[in-house]
């Protein structure tokens, strides 16, 4: 029988050490996945096992068959912005561990997804999991846009069930980013110290990006999303520059998620979305490093743009010297309804230590807003074509 269960540290066909070229050592398992899975029916797939060390990789491993699983030991991750502003000299260890992969050349991808065929001739590359293990830029410097160029995985072909758990990634322009995407599962993932955490570009559908540390500063995004339909994101942890920026994406379900950002503009509309669902997130912007800022803070904590959405049931926690507000002597915005119809706000708490307020464009009609602010926390621009229930 075949083997379907590799270990880059022991399969006898590699010609390079995998601490050396672990990409060239993966990429000469997959050829040999091939000739010996070269029918239709006789494609189930296969591990490559991925054991806990220190692994470089010089060349990029493309992964073009389905049912693969790369599958490490753990995330290892370690922060290595701490690590470099800090004197280690009494530190136990200073690299990250577990199963530990090294991007070693830069503007290089570490892991790429990509098939020279047609999707709709030849079908989808189908249940590609990563799973359990670290890649890491080696070095880069705040805020990692450009940076090193390097992106961490990218899917280029059109995939269906593709899953990213239990990943570590730092030290990377792009941690992971995704194009194409059917059913695609982003779970239980730590991203920190990277340009952007995860971009899902072109399309995809049905998917879920859930429990993950995203810790991305302020030139990138925690999640950019376009030309989406019915994606689940919750339960995840996005720090430092917080954003969720989203183009053309519906049906969205955005909850249980916590926000600590210290810039505006957490969940962004870039284009009309719509009939969203934004319930029981806690946001809450405070003063620190980084910059400068995309936007000022009449741009809102959440900037919405489409129709039909509904913002209900959130915590909004505003803590910025009034010193430091932009510009200079502004009320900040929590919610900004840029425009569009019938959305709705409901049932939102906001805490401040300034005066905050949501504001209703010129532009957006027939919005309501519901026990969500004071009647000096909603500023209405429309004219009077909107419905407001101040908060007792």
């Amino acid at each position: 029988m075949a083997p379907t269960v590799y270990d880059v540290t022991t399969w006898p066909g590699a010609t390079v050490s995998p601490y050396y070229d672990i990409g060239l050592v993966i990429n000469q398992i997959i050829a040999d996945i091939k000739s010996q899975q070269s029918t239709k029916t006789t494609r189930p797939g296969a591990v490559i096992y991925i054991p806990p060390g220190h692994y470089d990789l010089r060349t990029t491993a493309t992964i073009d068959v389905g049912f693969l699983t790369i599958k490490g030991s753990g995330h290892g991750f370690l922060s290595e912005a701490i690590r470099d502003e800090a004197n280690t000299t009494a530190w136990i260890e200073t690299l990250p561990g577990s199963s530990h992969v090294q991007v070693v050349n830069n503007n290089q991808v570490g892991f790429l997804v990509n098939r020279s065929a047609d999707p709709g001739t030849n079908g989808r590359l189908n249940s590609i999991v990563f799973q359990d293990f670290c890649i890491d830029g080696v070095a880069s410097s705040k805020p990692y846009l450009p940076g090193n160029g390097k992106t961490g995985i990218r899917v280029q072909y059109d995939t269906d069930a593709v899953r990213v758990e239990g990943m570590g990634f730092v030290y990377l322009s792009t941690a992971l980013s995704i194009r194409n995407a059917d059913a695609f599962n982003i779970t239980n993932n730590f991203i920190g110290e990277c340009g952007s955490s995860i971009l899902m570009t072109d399309s995809s559908i049905v998917g879920k990006i859930t429990n993950n540390y995203l810790i991305s500063a302020w030139a990138g995004n925690s999640i950019f999303i376009e030309n989406n339909e019915n994606c689940l994101i919750s339960g995840n942890s996005l720090l430092w520059g917080a954003r969720i920026q989203m183009k053309n994406v519906n049906r969205a379900v955005i909850t249980g998620n916590k926000f600590v950002s210290n810039f505006s503009g957490m969940i962004v509309h870039e284009t009309p979305c719509h009939e969203q669902l934004v319930s029981g997130n806690h946001f809450r912007r405070i003063f620190g490093d980084g910059g400068p800022a995309r936007n000022d803070d009449l741009y809102g904590m959440v900037h919405l743009n489409g129709n039909d959405n509904s913002v209900t049931a959130n915590m909004f926690s505003f803590d910025v010297p009034a010193g430091s507000i932009v510009p200079s002597g502004a009320t900040p915005t929590v919610v900004l309804v840029r425009g569009g119809t019938r959305n709705q706000l409901a049932t939102n708490k906001l805490v401040s230590n300034v005066p905050v307020r949501h504001v209703l464009d010129a532009s957006s009609t027939a919005t309501k807003v519901l026990w969500s602010g004071t009647a000096a926390q909603v500023q209405d621009l429309t004219g009077g074509n909107a419905s407001v229930v101040p908060t007792p």
